[in-house]
This record gives structure tokens, C-alpha cells and sequence, in this order.
């Protein structure tokens, strides 16, 4: 399997590609602001076919290429239906084609299975992307965090960044989403470097409230 990421945009947001291997379809995941030119380079070099959009939230800076790969490609966006609202921020650049993702979904796309878990508190429609990569080792587990875990806290918004019970409730959706997957999951998350559930565990500072 064929998984490769960049960070796009001001914010520095990771955008991710999923495929079974070059010149297979692609899923892609959360393409920020200033993501197209460089996704087209990788659709190019290894020969792919974006078949989807998969956002773990609707902010802009996660969203904010949708648009113009949904008209461009005529693909669809995944996003849980809670955060159709963030889209507005997008005007009229907002993908034109939005499929409502929900808590235990299986999206299979482009001979991809991705697993759906809603995790609220980031915003209020967050979710994480799961599925299992065949690699030269044997099967790994691989999550798309988003903002929801980083590599070393968690991702500030909506309030996040101050408000109690929204913090709270973010942190109760890593404990029962994201901190009972194995150790060896590796996580990919909306910004800065991948890690492991087991590095998270061991060493973001954030964990040690749950």
C-alpha cells in the first residue's frame, strides 16, 4: 500500500494520499489550503486517479482544496455531517459533492476499506480515519488523527483551546476511540511528525488527564 504525506498551507496541515500502489486509485485525505499543485505532482509521478476526499473535520485549513480536486476530478468528500456548517467558511469554493460519514462506518473507496470513528470535541463533527496497510513486514494498523491527537498534545480549536468541557470531551474521545487501539497503530496526525498509540501513551504530555 502506497501511503505518502505533505504539509500545505499557512498552517502547516498535513495532507495525506492513500492508494493500493502507483497507478491505482488514490483516496485523499484532509487537502488544505495550497495542496493541489503538489498533489497533482504525486498523482503524476505514481500514476494516480483520486477517486475520493476524506476530511477528519471541516475547518478550512483541512478543506480548503476540496473543492477545486472535487470539480477538477469529479470525486465526492466524506465528513461527518456535524461539520457541514465549517464548510461556509469556504464560500463558494465548498466541495460541491458531500457524502455524510457517521460513528462505525465502513467508506470503501477505490478498493480501500476505511473505518469512521467520531471523535467530537476538536469540532463538533471530528473523526478519525482507520484502516490496516500491507506493508513488506505484514499488516499494519494506521489512523488519520487529524486534530484530534498530535504527536505531542492535542489539536487547538472551537474553543479547544479554553473551554473546559470541550476540552474534556475531546479528551474522552481519545481515551475510547484512540487509546484503545494496539500500541504499534501508527498515527498520522493533521499536523507535525507521525508517531504510535504506544508513543502517545508513553510520552504526550496531554495523556496524562485521561
Amino acid at each position: 500500500m502506497l501511503i505518502t504525506g505533505f504539509a500545505a498551507g499557512p498552517g502547516d496541515v498535513n495532507c495525506y494520499l492513500v492508494a493500493n500502489g502507483p497507478g491505482a486509485a488514490a483516496l485523499v485525505i484532509d487537502p488544505g489550503d495550497e495542496a493541489v499543485a503538489t498533489l497533482e505532482y504525486f498523482f503524476a509521478a505514481n500514476g494516480l486517479t483520486p477517486a475520493a476526499v476524506l476530511l477528519t473535520h471541516g475547518h478550512a485549513s483541512h478543506a480548503a482544496s476540496a473543492f477545486d480536486l472535487g470539480v477538477a476530478w469529479d470525486i465526492p468528500t466524506y465528513l461527518h455531517p456535524a461539520d457541514r456548517c465549517l464548510l461556509a467558511e469556504l464560500g463558494a469554493e465548498q466541495p460541491e459533492m458531500v457524502v455524510d460519514v457517521h460513528d462505525g462506518d465502513d467508506v470503501s473507496v477505490a478498493d480501500i476499506v476505511v473505518a469512521v470513528d467520531h471523535t467530537p470535541g476538536h469540532t463538533a463533527g471530528s473523526v478519525v480515519f482507520r484502516l490496516t496497510a500491507d506493508t513488506d513486514e505484514g499488516p499494519v494498523p494506521v489512523v488519520f488523527s487529524g486534530d484530534t491527537l498530535l504527536n505531542t498534545g492535542l489539536g487547538v480549536g472551537d474553543g479547544c483551546g479554553g473551554d473546559p468541557e470541550q476540552q474534556q470531551q475531546q479528551l474522552r474521545s481519545v481515551a475510547t476511540k484512540l487509546m484503545v487501539l494496539d500500541d504499534r497503530t501508527v498515527v498520522l496526525p493533521g499536523h507535525g511528525p507521525s508517531t504510535t498509540i504506544g508513543a502517545c501513551r508513553r510520552s504526550n504530555p496531554k495523556l496524562q488527564e485521561i
